[in-house]
């Protein structure tokens, strides 16, 4: 089963952890008198994805999907247990470090991105 996607790519058997949290943004004002007013403007996800060691070729095909300011996620929500689809989300940045480079194998380390829907 897909539980992980950006775009049609499917990226599920280099994830090992996925974890969304939901973030709600408000402002609040207090009065002279002590009373808080709160003006709830909006909520939003954030969705951070654990990816286990990847080759060259693997790491290619991310950065490509990555390089886009507004990908789309398809996801397994961990509250619901449904798949969502076409979730629109920026990811602030993403840095990766070399994990080995040899002769003909270049291997990246372990690495966590993370989501925040639009």
């Amino acid at each position: 089963m897909a539980y992980f996607k950006i775009g049609n790519n499917d990226y599920s058997t280099y994830v090992n952890k996925l974890k969304v949290d939901t973030n709600s943004n408000y402002t609040s004002q207090t009065n002279a008198a002590g009373d808080t007013v709160v003006d709830y403007i909006n909520k939003k996800r954030t969705i951070e994805v654990g990816i286990i060691p990847l080759t060259d070729t693997e790491m290619k095909q991310l950065q490509a999907d990555l390089d886009a300011f507004n990908v789309k996620l398809t996801f397994r929500n961990p509250r619901t247990g449904s798949l969502e689809s076409n979730v629109n989300c920026i990811i602030p940045s993403s840095g990766v470090d070399y994990y080995t480079i040899q002769a003909n194998k270049v291997l990246y380390n372990a690495f966590s991105l993370t989501f925040i829907e639009l």
